[in-house]
């Protein structure tokens, strides 16, 4: 859609950013900390979003005709350039952050709840990536591709928020301290 002349290799190169980056917050994730990981990584995949949505503002997709040939129409170059380079400072950022910490996060949950935890974040995981995945297509034809990850990026700044407000640091705690972090009224955020 963008015209890249090959799709393939600009896949590979954004999954292969996504496999570096996993590979740095495995390195990096028990040193710094799972909520300073997010708190830091989260920004960038904002940043992605409001980026892919400038390079979108500057291409016009038209519609596939009744035969289902692709539009003829070229986009700009520099639009997707940015958008590609976008995609890949979020997904660099996804991977660092939410892309390993609910799966990295059993800690919270003490240990007779631990497995039902443990299954909640997965389902919430799971079920937000069916969410997006259901509902992407239907969002850039309704907002616009813009719009669409600018909407994207809202969500994002939000979940900041609420980690920021919410989710406490286990770095540097044993797994009791860990789990008596939900105890009290704040959550073990300072």
């Amino acid at each position: 859609m963008l015209g890249f002349p090959i799709p393939t290799l600009t896949s590979l190169v954004v999954a292969v950013t996504n496999f570096a980056f996993t590979l740095v917050a495995l390195l990096l994730i028990d040193r710094i900390g799972r909520r300073r990981i997010l708190l830091w990584s989260i920004p960038f995949m904002v940043v992605g979003l409001i980026l892919a949505a400038h390079g979108f503002s500057f291409i016009t997709l038209a519609a596939v005709d009744s035969t289902g040939d692709k539009p003829t129409a070229a986009p700009a170059q520099g639009a997707a350039i940015t958008i590609l380079v976008s995609i890949m400072v979020y997904v660099a950022g996804y991977a660092l952050g939410l892309g390993n910490v609910p799966w990295m996060q059993s800690e919270l949950f003490a240990l007779n709840v631990r497995s039902l935890g443990s299954g909640i974040a997965t389902a919430t995981n799971w079920g937000a990536n069916f969410v997006i995945g259901l509902t992407f297509l239907l969002l850039m034809d309704a907002l616009t591709p813009s719009w669409t990850f600018v909407l994207y990026a809202g969500i994002c700044a939000v979940g900041y928020g609420l980690i920021w407000n919410f989710y406490p640091e286990t770095a540097g705690l044993s797994l009791e301290e860990a789990a008596s972090l939900l105890e009290d009224d704040r959550w073990g955020v300072r």
